[in-house]
């Protein structure tokens, strides 16, 4: 399993990359200078009416900028949302990752990011954002953020510190550990049948071998599967123990196919939820979805559901 498969959305286009910038894809840019961090971040307004509500987008794991150069053609991006489904009266805001503006190559880290990556440096930027904009642009009546795969970490955790969030999206995440999802897919490898019982306990055996050595020395120099040993770290702290702190609306949506979440882990978050009594949470699992809310059917064809599931966010908030 790679963590860094993120939640994105990708387009062939037979001509070369130009970089994309924010004025095409209908955005203005915006920028914090703070002493440990540059944080540049873009809104979309609308344009026939005066936006009284926010919706901000956080987005996955992947070391990348908001649009990137895959080889030679264009692109992929953490821009999966449908603008023309997004109601009139919202501005949305997407926040570049530490070190990445609005555009660039696929594979072109920053030096430091690895050290910025945790889940409080994270949940800091966007806490920032929402500062700034409150000051500086307009008070939201409606204050929705969404986090998609890492994202749902960062905006549980988030959603905990800044009130004035009013609604919560989680998108394509779990409720225990990262950790826990290497091991939940290698049971599901055994009970499948791709390897034998006595395969799968010693893989997992490894893993939590591999766990210990992560947790003894948790550097952002070292990786592992695609990640550093600090962000695994930071990142274990289960999601679930910030939702139950919450008492504003929540919208949990899964695919059952998540190659990335395994939906057992999704499972837990409505077990606690009844467990606590609380009645703030919705909870959607959507039948043969993957990790992005792609159906593959019996034909092999992708058919894409996030604009659907889009459409049913923004219902939910009317109700």
């Amino acid at each position: 399993m790679k963590q860094l498969l993120a939640f994105l959305m990708f387009f062939s286009f037979l001509s070369s990359f130009a970089q994309v910038t924010p004025e095409e894809e209908g955005f203005k840019a915006y920028r914090i200078e703070l002493k440990n961090d540059t944080i540049d971040f873009y809104i979309r307004m609308p344009k026939d009416i005066k936006a009284k509500n926010l919706f901000i987008h956080v987005e996955g794991s992947a070391p990348l900028p908001i649009w990137y150069e895959i080889g030679n053609l264009c692109c992929g991006t953490y821009d999966i949302f449908n603008k023309d489904i997004i109601p009139k009266d919202y501005a949305y805001l997407m926040i570049a990752k530490h070190g990445f503006t609005f555009s660039g190559k696929e594979g072109e880290v920053p030096k430091n990011f690895w050290k910025k990556n945790t889940l409080d440096f994270r949940v800091n930027r966007v806490n920032e954002v929402i500062k700034y904009f409150q000051k500086n642009i307009f008070n939201p009546d409606k204050l929705l953020v969404v986090g998609t795969s890492q994202g749902c970490d960062v905006s549980a955790k988030l959603a905990t510190i800044n009130k004035d969030i009013t609604h919560l999206g989680f998108f394509a995440g779990g409720g225990h550990s990262w950790l826990l999802e290497y091991i939940l897919f290698v049971r599901k490898e055994a009970i499948s049948g791709k390897i034998s019982e006595i395969e799968a306990t010693k893989k997992i055996d490894s893993l939590l071998t591999q766990f210990e050595t992560i947790f003894d020395n948790p550097s952002p120099d070292k990786m592992w599967d695609e990640n550093s040993y600090l962000s695994y770290v930071s990142y274990s702290e289960p999601s679930i123990n910030n939702l139950l702190k919450l008492n504003i609306p929540i919208y949990v949506a899964i695919g059952t196919k998540d190659e990335n979440v395994a939906v057992e882990n999704s499972y837990v978050i409505p077990v606690e939820f009844i467990r606590h009594r609380k009645k703030n949470l919705t909870f959607r699992q959507f039948p043969n979805y993957d990790h992005n809310f792609i159906e593959i059917d019996s034909n092999g064809n992708q058919i894409e559901h996030i604009d659907e599931i889009t459409k049913e966010l923004f219902k939910w908030i009317k109700q």
